[in-house]
């Protein structure tokens, strides 16, 4: 099992062709599921090599509020070498279980170590480890009531009020300049523009 706090790798040396792997916060705790393994290319695991152990596995995600998907199991190329990875279906902050089996009937010993390694005889581990979710997807859900919220365009908490108190200070202007006539405009207007050059430096 998969869970917050414990143990985020699991063995894939079993000898079945089928296991179940519980996952708490498919997607939200755990981004995915990567292989892991003490093999080298030089032992035997190649891009190529682990291409092919992909395509002999299939899985699927069972999620109680989705149904039942089909898990993604893909190769990501990188210069340090291939990686598989598991998906773990939608993000949930549920359980899910990942039901993983191989398509040729042989158990995860057999098949991986004739797919990933050159000497059967020399040991080696091979496991899955839970990837840790980097992301917020709880915080990318939009605000309840729209794009604009509560007080987007005149809501409740008056951040939409502000326009119209700008509209009041206007008002205020309008009635100043109406008591102190048009000769007192002109000597705001030269004082406006005194300031403005006082702003650039000017004496």
């Amino acid at each position: 099992m998969l869970s917050k706090g414990g143990a985020a790798l699991v063995d894939l040396l079993v000898d079945t062709a089928e296991f179940k792997i519980t996952v708490t916060g498919p997607r939200m705790l755990f981004a995915h599921l990567s292989l892991l393994t003490t093999l080298s290319p030089f032992e035997g695991r190649t891009a190529q090599r682990v291409e092919e152990l992909a395509h002999h596995l299939e899985g699927t995600v069972h999620c109680g509020l989705i149904g039942i998907q089909q898990a993604d199991i893909t190769v990501d190329k990188h210069r340090a070498g291939a990686v598989l990875q598991i998906g773990l279906g939608p993000a949930s902050m549920y359980q899910s279980e990942l039901v993983l089996r191989t398509r040729t009937g042989e158990t995860f010993r057999a098949l991986i170590t004739r797919l990933l390694s050159d000497d059967p005889s020399r040991p080696f581990f091979a496991g899955l480890y839970a990837v840790p979710a980097t992301g917020h997807l709880e915080h990318h859900h939009p605000p309840v009531g729209g794009e604009g919220g509560e007080g987007g365009e005149g809501g409740e908490d008056g951040h939409g009020g502000h326009g119209s108190h700008g509209g009041h200070g206007s008002h205020g202007a309008h009635h100043s300049d109406a008591h102190d006539g048009d000769a007192h405009d002109g000597d705001a207007h030269h004082g406006g523009a005194h300031h403005a050059g006082a702003g650039h430096g000017h004496p």
